[in-house]
């Protein structure tokens, strides 16, 4: 499977812990059959091996912990912050982001200033329905505690799991003084991709935001298209802020409905062998459609590859910020503990084979949000967007 995109920038920020060691030792012969018999160079990481489990103080953790801190370590050598080892919990959050679904208690979950986890539930879903209010204190998942030492992924991986199981759960109520058991039947929790609505009926200009970029996406795409041609729309505000990327086909799908031909990107592996992708040649109602693309400092890979197709094509003007400037492929590997390898294999070029790997998009328009508009609650990106759109150049 190929994907073109950070998880999001906080969680590759925790896959990424612990990719490095600092070892402290005695100088010995303490080589061992398996420093022996490694291929050149590795022996020394069996040697780090054998002198921790011989000499090592405190408790030694597990086999499992071990191989997966060395392949951080291995993966976090090759100084690519993408190129990187994914435990199988992240990984699995990881493969639901990108399916669009998964076995939920509909509920999100974050940590108070104490370090406590707490829910904030989701109206009309299996938490809401079983009693769970805002605020609630997780103590336990199906008997396991939950404890400070806990990533949320962790936690999210045991309230996660199969369509119609039960999650038991154990929370603290600030009303209350004992503990409450709840009991929650797990139910498909679709995360929906893209959102629209008819902006202004009066200059018939509609608004779309793709959040991220999934195996769904382009689906939930052409359905709000339909939607707001059939509102009269006939120009759009595309807004790809703090998108921070996905699948490349999803952005291809995305790029082939405002486009009825051309190149949505260029990508490059080692040796400069050379591809490029097309757009899919089906017609569609959003490809005669003025397009104002929204654009962040959040704005990473797939969403990059929109945003400069979209440009290059002649089809849209970036309102904003610089985006992320990620312009690199990974190919992931699954390995069979359920853990992964991403690789870094390939960089991207927009159609016009302009960089965007460390160096971004600049927009043609260029707008900052004030700390004074946000408090207000004016969105000033969005407002210049609709008033390109609306002639205002």
């Amino acid at each position: 499977m190929r994907w073109v995109r950070i998880m999001s920038l906080s969680l590759l920020g925790v896959l990424l812990l612990g990719g490095t060691f600092l070892v402290g030792y005695q100088v010995g012969d303490h080589g061992g059959a398996a420093a022996r018999a490694a291929g050149p160079g590795f022996e020394i990481l069996w040697r780090v091996r054998d002198l921790l489990s011989a000499s090592f103080i405190g408790d030694v953790p597990p086999v499992q912990q071990q191989v997966y801190g060395a392949a951080r370590g291995l993966a976090s050598s090759y100084n690519d912050p993408f190129t990187v080892f994914v435990e199988p919990v992240g990984r699995k959050i990881e493969r639901e982001e990108l399916q669009g679904h998964f076995g939920g208690i509909g509920a999100s979950l974050t940590r108070n200033e104490k370090g406590e986890v707490t829910l904030a539930v989701l109206p009309d879903r299996p938490a809401a329905r079983a009693g769970v209010l805002d605020g609630d204190i997780l103590l336990e998942v199906d008997g396991k505690a939950v404890t400070a030492e806990m990533t949320i992924q962790n936690v999210v991986e045991l309230v996660r799991g199969d369509v119609g199981t039960t999650a038991k759960l154990l929370i603290r109520r600030m009303s209350q003084d004992a503990p409450l058991a709840l009991s929650v039947v797990r139910e498909r929790i679709d995360t929906p991709s893209v959102e629209w609505r008819l902006a202004d009926p009066a200059t018939h200009t509609g608004y779309l935001k793709v959040s991220l970029f999934t195996e769904r996406t382009g689906e939930e795409l052409k359905t709000g298209i339909a939607d707001l041609a059939g509102k009269g729309v006939d120009k759009v505000v595309l807004d790809l802020r703090g998108n921070g990327g996905g699948l490349v086909d999803a952005a291809v799908q995305v790029v082939s409905q405002f486009l009825l031909d051309g190149t949505v990107l260029r990508e490059q592996k080692r040796g400069g062998q050379e591809r490029f992708y097309p757009v899919s040649g089906v017609k569609g109602p959003a490809q005669d459609w003025p397009i104002a693309v929204l654009v962040d400092g959040g704005t990473a890979s797939a969403s990059e590859i929109v945003a400069g197709s979209l440009r290059d094509n002649g089809r849209a003007v970036l309102v904003g910020e610089k985006t992320y400037g990620k312009g690199s492929v990974q190919e992931v590997h699954e390995l069979p503990d359920g853990s992964s390898l991403h690789v870094t294999v390939a960089r991207w070029f927009t159609p016009n084979r302009h960089q965007i790997d460390k160096t971004g998009l600049l927009p043609d328009v260029a707008v900052v949000a004030t700390a004074q508009d946000r408090s207000a609650g004016r969105d000033t990106p969005l407002l210049r967007a609709e008033a390109w759109l609306h002639g205002d150049r």
